[in-house]
Order: C-alpha cells, then sequence, then structure tokens
C-alpha cells in the first residue's frame, strides 16, 4: 500500500498526474531525470500499472516527459518552462505582505541541503530550516517553510518567529545587508501535507510564493517557501503608468 492519500471524487490518474507533475515543476524532478518505472511508482502510490500509464500519457501529452524505448521516462527540457512576468517592488511591500495575526512555530531544525535548492546553496551541506503556520482569525492563511543559512539562522529565537516574517529578521534583526529577492507566486494543488496544514482539500488551488533572498555579494541568504489558502490570499498589482 502506497502512501498517498486520494479524493475519491476525481480520478486516480488524474490525481497522480498532479502529483508528479508538481514534483516537475518544483524542481524535485529536473529536466534529464529519469522518472521511476511504472511498477516502482504503483508501489509507491498504491495504484494499478494501468492507473500509472494513464498518468504518465497525460504529462507525455504535455511535453512534460517523454518516453524512450529501451532506456525508460524522463523529464523534457525547456517545453514545461512558465512565461515570467518580472516586476519591481519594495522588501517593505514583501514583509507587509507576510504578517498575520497569529504564527505558529511548527519546526526548527537542520537539515541537508534539498536537491531543489543546491543550486542556491553550492558548498553548503546543511542548512536550518523553519516550519511556520499563519493564522488570521483563527483560520489558516499560509504554510511557510523557509531554508536559511546557517551562520544566521543559527541565531533565530523562537520567540522572533512567532512575532516576526522571516525577511524582517534576516534584515532588521541579524543585521544582514541585503540587495534584492526574487519572487515568484504561481497557482498550485495542494498536496497531503499543504492541505492538512492549510485545513483544505487534498488538490485544492493554492496560491505558492517563491522568494530568494540574496545579501550585497549576491549570496544566497534565505529561500522561502510559501503556500497560501487561495480563499483567505488575494494578490493585488498597483502598476504606475504615469510617465
Amino acid at each position: 500500500m502506497g502512501d498517498s492519500v486520494f479524493n475519491r471524487k476525481l480520478p486516480l490518474w488524474y490525481q497522480l498526474a498532479q502529483m508528479l507533475r508538481a514534483e516537475i515543476l518544483g524542481g524535485a524532478l529536473v529536466a534529464g531525470d529519469r522518472v521511476p518505472p511504472e511498477v516502482a511508482l504503483a508501489r509507491r502510490h498504491g495504484v494499478s500499472v494501468v492507473t500509472v500509464r494513464q498518468a504518465l500519457r497525460a504529462l507525455e501529452d504535455e511535453a512534460l516527459i517523454s518516453r524512450q524505448r529501451g532506456r525508460g521516462t524522463f523529464v523534457t527540457p525547456g517545453p514545461h518552462h512558465r512565461k515570467e512576468l518580472r516586476l519591481m517592488g519594495s522588501v517593505e511591500s514583501v514583509i507587509a505582505q507576510q504578517y498575520s495575526e497569529e504564527t505558529e512555530v511548527l519546526e526548527q531544525s537542520t537539515v541537508p541541503v534539498p536537491p531543489a535548492l543546491a543550486r542556491h546553496f553550492p558548498g553548503e551541506r546543511e542548512l536550518c530550516f523553519f516550519r511556520r503556520l499563519r493564522r488570521d482569525q483563527g483560520v489558516p492563511l499560509s504554510y511557510a517553510l523557509n531554508h536559511v543559512l546557517p551562520e544566521y539562522g543559527s541565531q533565530i529565537d523562537p520567540a522572533t518567529l512567532r512575532r516576526d516574517p522571516m525577511l524582517k529578521i534576516v534584515r532588521d534583526v541579524l543585521g544582514v545587508k541585503l540587495s534584492d529577492v526574487q519572487i515568484s507566486i504561481e497557482a498550485q494543488r495542494a498536496q497531503q501535507d499543504i492541505a492538512g496544514a492549510l485545513g483544505v482539500d487534498i488538490l485544492s488551488p493554492v496560491l505558492f510564493f517563491s522568494g530568494v533572498v540574496f545579501d550585497l555579494g549576491r549570496r544566497v541568504v534565505d529561500v522561502a517557501w510559501i503556500y497560501y489558502r487561495a480563499d483567505r490570499f488575494t494578490f493585488t498589482l498597483d502598476v504606475d503608468v504615469r510617465s
């Protein structure tokens, strides 16, 4: 029996395809990586091989993967890259957006550098990891994961984590001189752990915020992954068109 939890209202192949799609778009599987064999995927997720084949066929139709006879199935380069809209904004606006009435610290630990973040932290073997849940009027609003350089993360006090956003802690409490933050926001479907934290159904839509924080030497200090409930959060953009 696999570890995945499925929604009975949706086809199994569709839900499995969404899980694998999230791994590819989220960087857990990158271009050139071999997708596990059908039998291995079936065992991992507790579904039939037929269901796995249907899911892989859907991903192949999206050009996310390619099947090579005699070699296996691989993540394709390029076609699944998303078009980006780059905007300029202030650090203060980012900090303000991350405040909430109540913040619960779920985890503060040291973890190996995740493969998806290796390019951001070259030479590092471990990072300080923080997992927090923000609520507004008692209702879950966002689920935040931060990976911070150990030299800074080891100095962070739990009380500060309950009060301030990580960007403010790094800049104002630890005194790190920052240059910029690269931010991306996209729609995703909530996987089991995220859905459980936010109190929504598995595969419900969520807004995924990714922020990469750089110091003046262009070294990455913090990578934030924040999942927002789509029914509790609105992203508003003000554009000044005056010349």
